[in-house]
């Protein structure tokens, strides 16, 4: 009876250990798309209307990033002080690049956190109600705005 029990019990463990192998693949899963059409897709969703488009030196600035290190890397950041809707697409040469993006990422939100807090109740609240940090395999998104989780599906369905 012991005997079987513990082959049953290897059994459970080896099976786990495999679904964990697979759901862990999955969730770092290459993306082949286009950067253009998953920027066009995410951006139609965001709908971010207060913002502009960054160049790479905007992008260094705001987030300490280098954004010639990636494949390609999309900026809408507020086009005034007094806005908060922002948007940060991009596509890493390595799935390694997700942690020093995902770190600069949480640095930019508590910088924008730590501005609006006291003053800008709305900007403030969307900071803090409607941000969405996601990484799929070689794609990253932030995304800040009142749409967040339309441009978090349209994101998803890009990839």
């Amino acid at each position: 009876m012991k005997i079987k029990l513990l082959e049953l019990v290897r059994w459970l463990v080896a099976l786990l250990l495999i679904v964990f192998v697979i759901v862990s693949c999955a969730g770092n899963r290459i993306s082949k798309a286009d950067p253009a059409a998953v920027s066009q897709a995410v951006l139609t969703a965001a709908a971010l209307s207060h913002t502009q488009e960054a160049d790479a030196q905007m992008i260094k600035r705001l987030y300490g990033v280098d954004p010639a290190e990636y494949e390609s890397c999309v900026l809408r950041y507020p086009a005034t002080n007094m806005d908060a809707e922002e948007l940060l697409l991009v596509k890493l040469r390595d799935v390694s690049q997700q942690e020093a993006l995902l770190s600069a990422a949480n640095a930019r939100i508590e910088t924008q956190k730590t501005s609006f807090d006291g003053y800008g109740p709305a900007q403030y609240a969307l900071l803090t109600e409607y941000c969405i940090i996601e990484a799929r395999g070689n794609y990253f998104l932030l995304v800040v705005g009142a749409n967040a989780q339309a441009a978090k599906e349209a994101f998803i369905k890009a990839l």
